[in-house]
């Protein structure tokens, strides 16, 4: 006779880490101790979540019919419905993992409660804490310099002790810095050779960016304190590094909005229990945050948020973070610090020198926004009331390059990268200061009306700076930067649209090659490449085209050409030849002729100056 088959007993409850990723609990220890996925993780072993009842609901039928509703009762919301269960059924579920994102089905849209810190991104965090190790490393090597916002040994101390895994806010603003970071390098920044670019692809930064945002609360009353302030600001950099200029804005509004509750504009508003080290790392947030936000407004037009004239809140000391006094921070050992043996390296003064710059810039456009047409139609002026008449561009830089004059030489010249960063930090703020130097420059201008000379004027002047800063400085500066160069396209473009003489032609065409040029150098390592560079060549090809057939129809006993070998070659070599060959069939050089528009159809950027645009209209990413 045969047995009936035994019947095994039901596994009992799984923990809910388990749980959240359907694997199987081990309890290898016995009941009382973590299961041993729990224990590999080095994370607590909870029974949390609220018990249900197995099996189907009793009525279930009943319930499901009364539920039942025709479609046409509710077909003036049924698209906004349908979206929105879509979003209930995408949420971070239980069964969810956040390598999920990998394979496209992880949704960063914000879960319906807030609750602790996820386990599933402490276990994400724990499982590649060497990686985050080094992005932190990576993040105080090419984005710091730019973007103080940490305290160097504070942070590297708590990531040493994973302190992160601890405070929900350091954890945010830890994933944030390893989100731009990674994908800084992974566009190219990297000039050290301790860094392996691959090492630091995976997980890649798209996944960090997502455990970042998920980490800040939905509530934003409950995001106190400056490390959600720092993860905002940190996720709107990375917004511009990835050309996802929507989530700039939206970061950048949260920044605003936690600033203002938090009092950052006015240091009367602080804690007073501060210390020296928390004073300092908000004054170095805010005053970069404000230079972020004043490049933003050029770039992409929208407002000022924080004006100098309404905030209260002193520059940075000039000491670097191992010389700040602080009973909580570890001492910095002198031959370490980023200022060599002991002493201090002061890079701190040419960072402030930026936000000088920046400082200008703010009235600049006040003044370029001032003499728009758009905003004097309708409206009674009162800018004149209270401001005098505003300084001639040249002026204004006049004074600014006598300010520049007085800074030390090591802020005036950029030598070329060492490997070293005590070294380097410096060579970045002179890159910087050149960079705002030639955005100022572009803006006051464009104050102005220079003519078609003064445009090439500015224009060459500004390749002429960039292509004496080593290219290592430009590239770690990255995504910005090209936005900065937006501004000298379209000047020359301007210069296109216009009346155009032979010579005038000529030397537009030599700038325009020299800039495809500088492009090509700093797009050649960028994830989201813009192509501006080969755009731009191929207009020039275009253009050069054009004015052939124009000299062959109007004077065919002329040879009409461009001569090839003064042509710059295809591989981009360092230097660009000068085009003697005449270029129309014009006997005289200066007359005046106009290129059709559609010629400029392929423009890289927009001749368009509506109001909704920055001073310098640069839809660089399509």
């Amino acid at each position: 006779m045969s047995q009936r088959p035994r019947k095994f007993q039901r596994a009992s409850k799984a923990c809910d880490f388990c749980h959240r990723r359907s694997i199987k609990c081990n309890k290898i220890n016995g009941p009382l101790a973590p299961c041993q996925n729990c224990a590999d993780f080095d994370i607590q072993c909870t029974y949390d979540r609220p018990a249900r009842r197995r099996g189907a609901p009793r009525n279930a039928s009943l319930a499901e019919s009364k539920s039942a509703r025709p479609l046409s009762l509710d077909t003036a919301g049924s698209s906004s419905s349908h979206s929105a269960r879509l979003d209930v059924v995408r949420q971070p579920g239980a069964a969810d993992s956040p390598w999920d994102i990998l394979n496209g089905t992880w949704t960063t849209a914000p879960a319906s409660n807030d609750g602790p810190l996820v386990n599933s991104w402490k276990a994400f965090a724990i499982g590649c804490q060497s990686t985050i190790n080094d992005l932190a490393h990576v993040y105080f090597e090419i984005v710091y310099p730019i973007f103080p916002l940490f305290h160097r040994s504070s942070v590297l101390m708590q990531l040493e002790k994973r302190e992160y895994l601890k405070h929900r806010g350091l954890f945010a603003s830890t994933m944030a810095m390893c989100a731009l970071a990674s994908a800084r390098a992974r566009d190219g920044a990297l000039y050290s050779k301790r860094w392996c670019p691959s090492q630091l692809a995976n997980p890649p930064s798209e996944v960090f960016c997502a455990a970042a945002k998920e980490s800040i609360p939905r509530d934003l009353a409950a995001a106190k304190g400056t490390e959600y302030l720092r993860t905002c600001a940190i996720l709107s950099i990375a917004g511009i590094q990835n050309g996802q200029i929507q989530d700039m804005q939206q970061y950048a509004g949260i920044y605003h909005t936690l600033s203002a509750m938090e009092g950052l504009h006015d240091e009367k508003l602080w804690p007073k229990d501060l210390s020296p080290v928390e004073v300092e790392v908000r004054r170095r947030m805010f005053w970069s945050i404000y230079t972020l936000d004043v490049y933003s407004s050029i770039v992409w037009g929208g407002v000022i948020r924080y004006r100098e004239a309404q905030s209260n809140v002193q520059y940075p000391s000039e000491e670097d973070d191992d010389f700040i006094p602080d009973m909580l921070s570890v001492p910095g050992d002198p031959t370490d610090a980023y200022g060599g043996k002991g002493q201090p390296s002061q890079w701190m003064r040419g960072w402030n020198f930026t936000t000088d710059l920046y400082r200008i810039l703010e009235h600049a456009v006040d003044c370029q926004r001032w003499r728009s047409p758009s905003n004097t139609d309708g409206k009674t002026g009162v800018w004149s009331l209270f401001r005098p008449a505003p300084m001639a561009a040249a002026s204004v830089m006049d004074h600014v390059l006598s300010m520049y004059s007085a800074l030390p030489a090591q802020f005036r010249e950029t030598p070329p990268v060492t490997g070293d960063p005590a070294q380097d930090i410096v060579g970045f703020q002179s890159a910087n200061i050149q960079a705002t130097l030639q955005l100022l420059r572009m803006v006051l201008f464009a104050n102005e009306d220079p003519g078609a000379d003064g445009k090439c004027d500015v224009a060459g002047q500004v390749l002429s700076v960039f292509s004496k800063v080593p290219v290592e400085y430009l590239k770690a500066i990255s995504s910005p930067l090209l936005h900065h160069l937006g501004g000298i396209g379209y000047i020359l473009g301007s210069v296109m649209e216009g009346s155009l003489s032979e010579r005038s032609y000529r030397r537009v065409r030599t700038l325009l090659l020299e800039m495809a040029q500088l492009l090509h150098r700093l797009e050649s390592g960028l994830r989201r490449s813009t192509g501006a560079s080969e755009r731009l060549k191929a207009q020039v090809g275009r253009i050069d085209e054009y004015m052939r057939m124009q000299a062959s129809s109007t004077m065919s006993t002329r040879r009409s050409s461009i001569n090839p070998d003064h042509m710059p070659s295809e591989d981009h070599q360092d230097s660009i030849a000068s085009i003697h060959a005449p270029l129309t069939g014009f006997e005289d050089p200066l007359t005046q002729f106009q290129l059709p528009p559609e010629l400029l159809d392929d423009w890289p950027w927009s001749f368009d100056t509506s109001p909704p645009e920055g001073v310098f209209p640069m839809p660089f990413i399509k």
